[in-house]
C-alpha cells in the first residue's frame, strides 16, 4: 500500500523537528519567516508592544511526579528561579512550538485543569495512549513506543547539544547522561516587578492575556471602582480576583495585573494601580547588573555560539575511581572542564580556529549503573570502626580490586565499552553523518580501562590481563598420566595398585574435560586411547557403562596400559635400589605440579572485549597509573616484534587503536606513573615534556632547574669533546702517522632502534613524545601539591589547554583567503568580543613567575610588522 497525504505529511512534520545541523540553523532562522510567528508580531504602536518570545529553564530539578503546569505557583516567576535561554535557542524552540502549537497548548491546558481541579488519581494522570505524548519520532524510532521510554525521548536542541527540551511535558533534560529533568516556561508575556527587569508571566495568564490582546479589549473601557477608565479582564483559574486591567485609544494601549481587595497575590501590591504588562521580551536595562545577571549574560552568548558552530571533534571522557563517593559527580567535573576550555579558547585561539570547530565533550559514566555481587559481600564484611574512611576506601580503591578480578573484570570492560557505543550512537542520531574525530580522555583508572579496550580492537578476546597473580609463571610443559603413576601414587595421594583401573578413566575424563576448556591439542599417545574410549561413551556416563559399551577394547586397553606401567615400575624399582631414593618423589611432585597447571591452563578466564562503533584519534591518559600496570603484567608498547630489542623472551606487546596517545600527569600525583620507558628504553633516563604554563612560558623554578641541567648536560659533553680531541692531537702527533694524509671522516649512520620506530608509530611524529608533565607551583611543598595532585586535572588550565591547542592543532590561525569577518580584529590581532568569561576568574597566582609570555611575544610581533610594513 502506498502512501497516503495525511501520512506523508505526517512524515515530513516529523523530519522537520529532526535534530541535524542544518534543522537546528533552520528551526533559529525560520521565526522570523514562518507565518504562525506573525501572531507575535506587534500589531499595534504602543512602546508596550513589540519582542520576541523568550524561553526560560527553572534552576531547581523538578521533582518525580511533579508535572510543568503546576510550577511556578506565583502569577510571575522570581528572578533567581528562572534562567533565559540563549536568543538562538529560544527562537528554535519557538518555531518547534509554533509549527505544532494547538496540539501542544491542548496537552499543556489539559495538563493544568487537573492539577487546579484536583483530579482522582496522580497529578499527572495524561493518558500515555495519547499519541502525542510520544516523543517526536526519528528514522529508526518505533511509533508504537510509549513515552515513558526514557532513552527514546528527542526534542529540540539546546546549549550547544547537551540537553533538549521536551515541548510536551515542558521540560528540559540532558542527553548524554542521567540528570534531572528542570522545567520550562514560555515567556511572551512579561511583568515589571520592582526594579528594571521584566519576568515572564505563568503560561495561563498569559494565553488569557494574548486572547484579549487580539480582541483589543482596550476598546471597550469602562470606569472600574478605583475610578480608572479600563477594560478588565477576569483571570480564570489563578487567585481569586487576579484580573488584568486595559487602557489606551485606537493602536496604543498599557496595561496592568491587579487583584481585588478581597483576593491575595504574591505581585499586587494593596491599594496601588498594580504591576505594569508589557507584551513580547524586553532586555534588562540595570545600570549595575548583578552577578547572576552577568552569569546570565555569558552562558546566552556561550549558547548563541554552540548553536552557529559545528562539532567536529567528539571527546568522551571517562572517569577512574572515586565515582560511588557522595560528592563525586563526573558531569560537574566535565562541566568545569568545559568552562575552562571555553574560556581558554578566547585567549589562545584566534576567531578563525573557534568559528571553524567545536569539541564536544561528554562524560563516560561506566561506574554510577554498574552493580557487582560481591559489593553486597563486602559491605557485609566491614568492620564498623572508622566507618567513614572505610566507605571512602571501598569507594575508591576497591574498584581497582575489582578490575584485577577475574570474576568482575568482564563486567567493568562491558560497562565501559557499552557505555562509549552508547553515547556516540546517541551522538549519531542527533548529527548524521557526522565525520569528524573522535577521542578518548581517560582519567586514572578509567586511563587503564580506555587502553585495554583500544589494543583489543583488532582481536577481540584476550587471557584476563591480570593472570600472573592467579598462576604461577613457569612455562607449562606437557607431561603423561604415566608419569603421575608410575611411582604408585596419583596426584592425590592415593594408591596406584588400588585404584589403577577405574583411575586410569576417571583421569581421561578429566583431560577431556580439559582439553575441551582450553582448547589445546591431545595429550601424548599413552593417553589418547583411554581419553578417545571415554570421551567417545560421553561425560556424562558412569564408568560401568563405558565398559558396557565396548568392553572388549577397553579392557584389552587397560591390560596394554597396565603392562606399560608394570615395566615402568621395575625400571624405578631397579634405580632405587642403586641408591636412587630421590626419584620417586620427584617423579610424584612432577606429576603433581603438572596436573595442576594444565588444570590452572585450562580455566584460564577469557576476556571479551566489545568492537568501538569509532576509531579513536587520540587517546588522552590523565593521571594515569597506566606504567604500573603494564610493568606488573610484563607488557611492553609495540608490535610483537621486540623481545630481541627488549631482551626478554617473556614480555607481551601489545599497542592501542588509535592515531596518538600522550600520557599527561603532575609531578607529584603518587597514582601516575611514565609510559615512555616501555615504549623504549632510550628514554628510561630522559624527562618528560613540560607543558606550558596557560600564561605562557615556564614557571621560574621550573625554568631554573632546567636551566641548571642544561649546562651541566653541555659542560659534560664539552669535556669529552676535548677529550675526543686531545687523544686524535696524540695520535696525530705519534710518528707513525705524522705525514700521511687524513682521510676526513664520514658521518656515520645511525640506525634506528625498534623503540624509537614504535615511539613514533604512538606519536605521528619522529620526534614525538608521549609523557607530558605539568609545572608544579612556585611556592607549594611536594607533599602539599601531592595531596590534591591526582583530582586537580578536572579544573587544571594547563591541561585544558594543552588538550585545546591539541585538539585545534590542524586548523590553521587564519584562512588562506580573506575572511569578511577577519576585518573586525584590531591591528593586534585581538578580535572586539570580549568573550564568555572573565579571564581574572582563571587566576592562579597573583604574581605568576615566568620566563616569557607568549600571548605578549605575539601580539609584540605583530604591531612590529604593522609598524614596519610590507
Amino acid at each position: 500500500m502506498g502512501e497516503t497525504d495525511g501520512d506523508k505529511e505526517e512524515k515530513s512534520s516529523a523530519d522537520l523537528l529532526k535534530n541535524t545541523a542544518s534543522n537546528i540553523m533552520r528551526l533559529a532562522d525560520e521565526i522570523h519567516q514562518c507565518e504562525g510567528r506573525k501572531k507575535y508580531l506587534a500589531h499595534t504602536k504602543s512602546p508596550s508592544d513589540g519582542g520576541d518570545v523568550r524561553w526560560y529553564f527553572r534552576k531547581v530539578p523538578m521533582e518525580k511526579n511533579e508535572v510543568a503546569a503546576a510550577v511556578p505557583r506565583a502569577e510571575t516567576v522570581e528572578k533567581s528561579e528562572y534562567f533565559r535561554f540563549g536568543m538562538r535557542d529560544s527562537l528554535a524552540i519557538e518555531a518547534s512550538f509554533l509549527q505544532q502549537e494547538e496540539k501542544l497548548l491542548s496537552i499543556w491546558w489539559k495538563e493544568y485543569a487537573e492539577c487546579s481541579d484536583g483530579p482522582k488519581g496522580s497529578p499527572a494522570s495524561v493518558s500515555k495512549s495519547d499519541p502525542l505524548l510520544k516523543p517526536f519520532p526519528l528514522e529508526d524510532s518505533k511509533a508504537a513506543e510509549p513515552y515513558f521510554n526514557e532513552e527514546e525521548r528527542v526534542g529540540v536542541p539546546v546549549k550547544g547539544g547537551l540537553y533538549e527540551v521536551d515541548l510536551v511535558r515542558r521540560h528540559c533534560f540532558p542527553v548524554y547522561w542521567d540528570g534531572d529533568n528542570r522545567r520550562v516556561l514560555r515567556g511572551h508575556w512579561f511583568a515589571r516587578k520592582g526594579g528594571l527587569d521584566w519576568l515572564p508571566l505563568r503560561e495561563d495568564i498569559s494565553e488569557q492575556l494574548e486572547f484579549a490582546y487580539h480582541s483589543k479589549v482596550w476598546h471597550r473601557r469602562t470606569f472600574q471602582p478605583s475610578g480608572l477608565f479600563a477594560a478588565r479582564v477576569d483571570m480564570q483559574g489563578s487567585s481569586p480576583g487576579l484580573h488584568g486591567l486595559f487602557t489606551g485609544e485606537d493602536d496604543t494601549w498599557e496595561a496592568w495585573l491587579n487583584v481585588d481587595a478581597s483576593g491575595i497575590s504574591s505581585i499586587v501590591k494593596f491599594g496601588g494601580k498594580g504591576v505594569k504588562l508589557r507584551r513580547g521580551y524586553a532586555p534588562s536595562k540595570s545600570p549595575k547588573p548583578t552577578q547572576d545577571e552577568l552569569r546570565q549574560q555569558k552562558e546566552e552568548e556561550m549558547d548563541d555560539y554552540c548553536s552557529q558552530v559545528p562539532v567536529r571533534h567528539l571527546v568522551f571522557m571517562v572517569h577512574g575511581i572515586g565515582q560511588r563517593l557522595e560528592k563525586a559527580n563526573l558531569v560537574d567535573d566535565v562541566g568545569i572542564f568545559r568552562h575552562i576550555t571555553a574560556s581558554l579558547a578566547e585567549q589562545h585561539l584566534t576567531s578563525y580556529q573557534r568559528r571553524t570547530q567545536r569539541i564536544l565533550f561528554i562524560p563516560c559514566q561506566w561506574r554510577k549503573s554498574l552493580k557487582l555481587s560481591g559489593e553486597s559481600a563486602v559491605e557485609k564484611c566491614t568492620l564498623p570502626g572508622v566507618r567513614g574512611l572505610r566507605v571512602t576506601l571501598s569507594a575508591t580503591v576497591h574498584d581497582v580490586l575489582y578490575y584485577m578480578s577475574p570474576i568482575y573484570c568482564q563486567d567493568i570492560i562491558d560497562s565501559v565499552s557499552n557505555q562509549l557505543n552508547k553515547l556516540y550512537l546517541k551522538f549519531l542520531k542527533r548529527n548524521p553523518g557526522y565525520d569528524g574525530k573522535v577521542s578518548l580522555y581517560g582519567h586514572s583508572l578509567g586511563s587503564v580501562l580506555s587502553y585495554d579496550i583500544l589494543c583489543h580492537q583488532e582481536t577481540l578476546t584476550s587471557p584476563f590481563p591480570m593472570e600472573w597473580i592467579y598462576k604461577d609463571k613457569i612455562k607449562y610443559e606437557s607431561c603423561t598420566p604415566n608419569d603421575m603413576k608410575s611411582s604408585g601414587h596419583d596426584s592425590r595421594g592415593k594408591n596406584f595398585n588400588d585404584i589403577v583401573t577405574l583411575d586410569q578413566v576417571g583421569l581421561g575424563v578429566d583431560r577431556g574435560q580439559s582439553e575441551t576448556v582450553s582448547g589445546e591439542e591431545d595429550g601424548p599417545d599413552d593417553c589418547k586411547k583411554i581419553d578417545g574410549e571415554v570421551l567417545a561413551c560421553g561425560l556424562d556416563q558412569t564408568d560401568e557403562d563405558v565398559y558396557r559399551h565396548d568392553e572388549n577394547t577397553t579392557v584389552n586397553s587397560l591390560r596394554d596400559e597396565i603392562d606399560r606401567l608394570n615395566a615402568r615400575i621395575k625400571e624405578l624399582e631397579s634405580k632405587k635400589a642403586e641408591g636412587g631414593q630421590a626419584v620417586e618423589n620427584e617423579s610424584v611432585s612432577k606429576g603433581s605440579s603438572c596436573h595442576q597447571n594444565e588444570t590452572l591452563k585450562s580455566y584460564t578466564p577469557l576476556i571479551k572485549y566489545t568492537k568501538l562503533e569509532f576509531k579513536v584519534d587520540t587517546f588522552f591518559a590523565v593521571g594515569s597509573p597506566l606504567g604500573v600496570f603494564l610493568s606488573l603484567r610484563n607488557v611492553r608498547i609495540g608490535i610483537g616484534k621486540g623481545k630481541d630489542y627488549w631482551d626478554n623472551e617473556n614480555i607481551i606487546e601489545e599497542m592501542p587503536s588509535c592515531r596518538q596517545m600522550f600520557n599527561i600527569f603532575h609531578p607529584f600525583d603518587p597514582v601516575a606513573y611514565r609510559v615512555e620507558p616501555l615504549v623504549c628504553r632510550d628514554y628510561f633516563n630522559t624527562r618528560p615534556v613540560i607543558i606550558p604554563y596557560h600564561k605562557g612560558g615556564k614557571r621560574l623554578h621550573i625554568g631554573f632547574q632546567e636551566f641548571v641541567e642544561d649546562v651541566a648536560s653541555s659542560s659534560h659533553g664539552v669535556m669529552e669533546r676535548m677529550s675526543s680531541v686531545k687523544g686524535k692531537m696524540l695520535a696525530l702527533l705519534d710518528g707513525d702517522v705524522v705525514g700521511e694524509e687524513t682521510t676526513p671522516e664520514e658521518p656515520e649512520v645511525v640506525e634506528r632502534s625498534y623503540g624509537s620506530i614504535m615511539l613514533e608509530t604512538l606519536t605521528g611524529s619522529e620526534d614525538g613524545r608521549i609523557d607530558h608533565v605539568l609545572q608544579d607551583k612556585t611556592f607549594q611543598h611536594q607533599y602539599i601539591s601531592a595531596v590534591g595532585a591526582h583530582t586537580n586535572y578536572w579544573k587544571d588550565l594547563d591541561t585544558a589547554l594543552f588538550v585545546l591547542k591539541h585538539l585545534y592543532r590542524d586548523i590553521p590561525e587564519e584562512p588562506e583567503a580573506p575572511d569578511e569577518f577577519m576585518e573586525n580584529e584590531s591591528n593586534d590581532g585581538n578580535s572586539d568580543w570580549n568573550g564568555w568569561y572573565d579571564t581574572e576568574e582563571l587566576a592562579e597566582e597573583d604574581l605568576p613567575l615566568t620566563f616569557s609570555n607568549i600571548k605578549s611575544v605575539k601580539r609584540f610581533t605583530r604591531r612590529a610588522k604593522s609598524f614596519i610594513g610590507p
